[in-house]
């Protein structure tokens, strides 16, 4: 099972370290974009681990331990880096782990807030891309480290108040999370810190409203943080050219679609890794288009090819039995989930993205998907997966 990491950013270092390293990510990968910055693989940004000044010891006791997480890096194994400041919480793609002085060796993707403060950085992370995942919620962000199992203490889930001792804290996990495995097929493939950086503010604001007034905090802490960022952006544009009738709704609408083809990928993924254990492995085998698909470790899909695996294949059904018994039919029949997603591929196939979608359509997508006098998808989704 990989491990991961759990740290807390300092505020006394910069005024907001997260925008400094976010700024640096973004800049090398406008720089790549245009040609001036090249291979892809310099397109990072190093994370340092500042030695505390109140420590006596001179290292961690468990320093060895995280840079050997250096080797499931080599192996490709996904590892993340969650980073906190107790209001909001991220999770960074990382390449590499190293104790190494690598300003000596004249690496130059580092905020400038560590020479400036000559900070004594005891181990360095190196950073593909960086995801928020809550922003200005703390119940939020209890609610998502709850999830992570800190395995130098027992393995007990990740408390915020008790348990932020020995940073970096190395946990495990059992949803076992691909936070940019389907990078492409949602942002376009910019990189995550890029697309959450637009109307920052505006959709932390929207995301508490839409929990607080809409949907209803237990709906909201089940949905996949994709799933929230995507519903608060598509919120904050809407809201603000709902007046305007000759405003091109199109981006809204699609942004409301990545909704529900986010947390329909991530509500089967759960549903049939559980539902298929048992299931000889080339039974659970597939094809998706020209692609062959491990439905125990379900890849993101599109709305049009989660449609056809929920009508037409008889072991999704047989899985779904198992996980979802009492909801086979609404998952899985032609007039319940599959017509919804049906309807939403429309608006998110990307050839649609050039027409444009005028108020009164993005506005029924908008109440079918959340629920605006009528009976939600999102909430449907939620209740019937269990």
């Amino acid at each position: 099972m990989p491990r991961h990491l759990v740290t807390v950013w300092n505020p006394a270092y910069a005024v907001d370290a997260m925008d400094a390293h976010v700024a640096v990510l973004a800049d090398r990968a406008r720089r790549h974009r245009e040609g001036d910055l090249t291979p892809v693989e310099e397109v990072h940004v190093w994370w340092g681990k500042v030695r505390s000044s109140r420590r006596e010891a001179e290292r961690l006791p468990h320093h060895d331990d995280i840079v050997a997480l250096d080797t499931q890096l080599e192996a490709l194994t996904p590892t993340y880096l969650y980073l906190t400041d107790y209001t909001s919480l991220y999770v960074a793609d990382l390449a590499h782990i190293t104790d190494a002085d690598i300003r000596a060796e004249g690496e130059r993707a580092i905020p400038a807030y560590y020479h400036r403060q000559e900070l004594d950085v005891e181990i360095w992370f190196q950073i593909w891309d960086i995801r928020r995942l809550v922003a200005d919620d703390t119940k939020g962000v209890i609610e998502e480290l709850r999830k992570l199992r800190n395995v130098r203490y027992h393995d007990r889930p990740v408390s915020l108040y008790r348990g932020m001792v020995e940073l970096p804290l190395i946990v495990e996990t059992d949803h076992d999370p691909e936070w940019f495995g389907n990078r492409a097929a949602l942002t376009e493939g910019r990189l995550w810190a890029e697309r959450d950086a637009e109307y920052r503010h505006e959709i932390a604001r929207l995301g508490r409203d839409l929990r607080d007034n809409l949907l209803g905090h237990y709906v909201w802490s089940r949905l996949e943080p994709a799933t929230r960022t995507f519903l608060a952006s598509a919120e904050a544009v809407l809201r603000a050219r709902r007046d305007d009738p000759t405003f091109d709704f199109s981006g809204p609408a699609v942004e409301y679609a990545k909704a529900l083809e986010t947390e329909v990928n991530a509500t089967l993924r759960g549903l049939l890794r559980r539902g298929l254990d048992a299931v000889p492995a080339h039974e659970a085998r597939v094809r998706v288009n020209d692609r062959e698909v491990d439905l125990r470790r379900l890849p993101h899909l599109t709305l049009g090819q989660l449609r056809r695996l929920l009508v037409d294949e008889p072991v999704v059904k047989k899985a779904l039995q198992v996980t979802a018994s009492a909801h086979v039919s609404w998952f899985t029949d032609e007039h319940q989930l599959p017509k919804q997603l049906e309807a939403f591929r429309t608006v998110r196939n990307p050839a649609a993205h050039e027409k444009r979608v005028d108020r009164e359509k993005a506005l029924a997508v908008r109440r079918d998907l959340m629920g605006i006098g009528v009976m939600g998808v999102l909430a449907e989704l939620v209740r019937r997966a269990g």
